[in-house]
């Protein structure tokens, strides 16, 4: 862990109890003589605390310093994928944070799993997820999540998006990989969506294999970075 989520970092006295006093005080058995680096995934700085006081309920901590830090990605990537399953979304969140995804999009394409619901609920969860993998990889920002309800309105709100489809060019290291790439569910893009796309640069992944979804948005993820 490289740091300890709080979104009250910052302030000058804090109070850690529920689930961060459980990890931090009887799963890592963090001593009172040792400074906590903490971090609210907002603006960029880390803050050092010592403890001033430890309970069997929760402890408190005293700032005692703070550092402009940030750690992020060289390269800004947006991914705009088709919903998938929830479990398959929840999978892949920590490898697409790790490798600097700066915004996922989420939209319902025509061959999306429709029983699939993403709600405050899961969006919830899904934070949770991104804010145990910034603790892990020192990411200092979270990852942008947003939902679309269908593949019309997200090429609205996007416009320089382009398309990541069976057919296309070889997908370039040199794509402005920050106005977003879309990626469609496992059955591929309807006729109607293809038509959609006609004034978009469509790309391929160079494999003869066909990827899930989920592995697709990784190899994008990574090739971005390149």
């Amino acid at each position: 862990m490289r740091f300890v989520y709080h979104p009250l970092a910052k302030e000058p006295v804090l109070k850690i109890e529920g689930e961060s006093y459980t990890h931090l005080y009887r799963s890592r058995r963090v001593k009172s003589a040792s400074r906590l680096d903490l971090r609210n995934l907002k603006d960029g700085f880390l803050y050092t605390y010592e403890h001033a006081e430890i309970t069997k309920k929760h402890a408190l901590l005293r700032l005692v310093g703070a550092q402009a830090l940030e750690v992020m990605a060289s390269k800004k990537t947006h991914l705009i994928l088709s919903v998938i399953e929830i479990k398959s979304i929840e999978k892949i969140l920590p490898f697409l944070n790790q490798l600097g995804v700066s915004k996922l999009s989420l939209f319902y394409a025509d061959f999306s799993q429709r029983n699939e619901k993403i709600d405050s609920t899961k969006l919830e969860r899904f934070q949770k997820i991104l804010i145990h993998s910034c603790e892990q990889c020192g990411r200092s920002a979270l990852m942008e999540l947003e939902v679309f309800s269908n593949t019309k309105e997200v090429l609205n709100a996007y416009p320089k998006a382009s398309v990541l489809d069976f057919k296309g060019e070889t997908l370039p290291a040199s794509v402005d990989f920050e106005k977003g790439v879309i990626i469609g569910p496992e059955g591929g893009f309807s006729g109607q969506e293809r038509g959609y796309f006609k004034e978009r640069e469509i790309y391929r992944i160079p494999l003869d294999m066909v990827l899930k979804s989920e592995s697709a948005c990784v190899f994008v993820a990574s090739v971005a970075q390149v």
